[in-house]
């Protein structure tokens, strides 16, 4: 007969037990999607530790209680903050801006008067500044408007300090040094903000994408990346054959992270294996129904890519 879960504590704190950790995860995967395994459990009791601080609240089911309070609804923004916290930095999987730039920019220039990207899940903003730094070569070589841009998180303070754009080096440490000349000010200590006229160009919402719309009718491009890993496969197929399938432009492109994948589920989705990166493209209305082929596990070159330029998106304790 196994023993039954220890209660993880901190010395001199409150300690969450596992009934409390479970009422946690039920409402973390109701209000945001996102599935936390057993293992979560410390990173829960650290993250939510600070919260109980602030609030001068001595134990976890008082915090839980503040939460199913009818006034609990500003703390829910905290709440979710709290257990969503992302790491990124600038060109992070570069195959897939490289593809960009090079394949599915010039392509849809052709056909759209204005391209629509948007970055979904986009953190800080380091992903929504480096589409706005490769869009614009893109449409200055093709004689093209500039793409609009725009980056949702479902966390407030990831977009206000994605809107403010300051960075440390090693968010930088990828961009080339005419794009760091030409597009951030030196603050001093390492530290840079995108420049006024950059920042002016994209725009940051705080969005959930399971229960608010999309931001616009119908995009061209969605970048997706390193979100779907903390989802269950439920929750990915509504996300992708539902929401994004709904939101994109026929023939619209999504990108994926390199450790993702939507084989063996997707059916509003192929596949673009020409292009050497983790992307799909919605499939048109009278090739829907087949499930996606399974992609390489390592298309040519991601390996690389994903070793020179991966974006951890994790909740560090």
């Amino acid at each position: 007969m196994s023993a039954a879960p220890t209660p993880f504590t901190f010395a001199g704190g409150p300690a969450l037990s596992q009934e409390m950790f479970d009422k946690f995860r039920a409402l973390i995967y109701e209000k945001t999607g996102i599935h936390m395994r057993d293992g979560k459990q410390i990173l829960i009791a650290n993250r939510l530790r600070k919260r109980l601080s602030l609030l001068k609240l001595s134990s976890y089911e008082a915090y839980y209680d503040l939460l199913m309070a009818p006034r609990g609804g500003a703390e829910m923004v905290s709440f979710i903050d709290a257990v969503s916290t992302n790491e990124t930095y600038f060109f992070r999987e570069n195959a897939h801006f490289a593809a960009l730039s090079a394949k599915v920019l010039p392509e849809l220039f052709r056909g759209r008067p204005r391209v629509r990207i948007w970055s979904a899940g986009c953190s800080t903003g380091e992903e929504v500044y480096t589409l706005r730094l490769v869009a614009d070569q893109a449409a200055k070589a093709a004689g093209a408007p500039e793409p609009q841009i725009v980056g949702t998180d479902i966390s407030t303070t990831v977009i206000t300090r994605a809107r403010e754009g300051i960075y440390g080096e090693r968010a930088l440490r990828f961009v080339p040094p005419d794009l760091l000349a030409g597009h951030f000010v030196p603050l001093g200590e390492g530290s840079f903000q995108v420049n006024e006229q950059t920042r002016s160009r994209v725009e940051f919402r705080v969005h959930n994408l399971f229960t608010d719309p999309p931001p616009w009718d119908v995009s061209d491009i969605i970048f997706c990346r390193n979100v779907m890993i903390y989802f269950d496969k439920p929750t990915q197929l509504k996300l992708v054959d539902g929401i994004f399938a709904e939101a994109l432009h026929p023939d619209g492109y999504l990108f994926i992270g390199h450790s993702e994948s939507l084989s063996g589920f997707t059916r509003r989705f192929a596949y673009v294996s020409a292009l050497k990166a983790p992307i799909y493209r919605r499939r048109k209305a009278g090739e829907e129904g087949a499930r996606d082929a399974a992609r390489p596990a390592d298309p040519a070159g991601a390996v690389a890519a994903a070793r020179a330029a991966v974006r951890v998106k994790e909740v560090r304790p």
